[in-house]
């Protein structure tokens, strides 16, 4: 029987927009009512958490996310987000690995200081999240600015969970565009992509990060243009799985975004073989 599912609609007022100090001096955006429809579901397959500060002069791309993992055969799907201007995200109470097999956090082209961004509180909620056994992508190529803005060699979350050494934060100032390769070993490997910021940013352009693994991490991606992996970080241990990319993957053309995600869905959640040994044992349940 298929599980019932809830859907509350939250309608959030933002009261913010982009600072005229922005980090390409961009005025500010048209202030006014922004309705935020957040479909809420109990329980999901994946959970989809956007961290934009509520303001409407920074891009969604949850969309681009829930169309991409519908792709990857992921149902059901839901969202969450930032409902006030330097509020936490609206995690669900029930945020554990058995109730939401993979937890996407999005801050797009948010680039200010928590707790306007991902902030403490958030990443404890993560950390317990993933500790109960999830898995959980990040994206975000200001989450550490925003976060962690001296941090460059790594301690904490983005050490322990994200599997981040040392982090190297806007690698390239600005570009529009960024080519990014699948590192050798990685679940990527054979991968690539083209980025434009203007397929999924409203405001900015990118400002990469990277990244050395620590040593039960891997490199996920190389940066082209800046001739450095760790784009993208894999990190995988006994209890959960999580990528971390500097670079907004959403600015990918749709065939390749959805070629990536579904990467990143049969990592997370992919069948694992059967061994023969075990074939009897499970052919007996069913032998009753």
């Amino acid at each position: 029987m298929p599980r019932v599912l809830t859907l509350v609609l939250i309608v959030a007022l933002a009261t913010s927009a982009l600072a005229v100090d922005s980090r390409l001096g961009l005025p500010d955006a048209t202030q006014g009512e922004y309705e935020f429809d957040d479909n809420r579901l109990v329980e999901a397959e994946v959970l989809i958490c956007l961290d934009t500060d509520a303001n409407p002069g920074f891009a969604d791309p949850t969309p681009k996310y829930a169309a991409a993992f519908a792709a990857a055969g992921a149902s059901p799907i839901a969202t969450c987000s930032v409902d006030v201007s330097g509020g936490t995200i609206n995690f669900p109470n029930d945020l554990t690995g058995n109730n939401y097999s993979i937890v996407v956090v999005l801050t797009s082209e948010n680039w200010w200081s928590a707790p306007q961004n991902i902030d403490e509180a958030d990443e404890d909620a993560l950390a317990y999240y993933l500790d109960t056994g999830g898995n959980l992508l990040i994206v975000g190529q200001d989450y550490m600015y925003g976060a962690h803005p001296t941090m460059g060699v790594c301690s904490g979350f983005p050490r322990d969970y994200l599997g981040l050494d040392t982090c190297y934060q806007d690698v390239l100032w600005g570009p529009s565009s960024a080519s990014i390769t699948g590192s050798a070993g990685s679940i990527f490997e054979g991968e690539s992509a083209a980025l434009d910021s203007a397929n999924v940013f409203s405001s900015n352009p990118f400002f990469p990060d990277c990244a050395d693994p620590t040593p039960d991490a891997h490199a996920g991606f190389y940066y082209d243009e800046a001739g450095q992996d760790g784009v993208v970080i894999c990190h995988e241990t006994e209890t959960f799985k999580t990528v971390w990319s500097g670079i907004e993957l959403a600015g990918a053309d749709e065939e390749s975004f959805e070629s990536l995600i579904n990467k990143i869905y049969d990592w997370f959640v992919g069948t694992t073989p059967v061994e023969e040994t075990s074939w009897a044992q499970i052919k007996s349940l069913y032998d009753h």
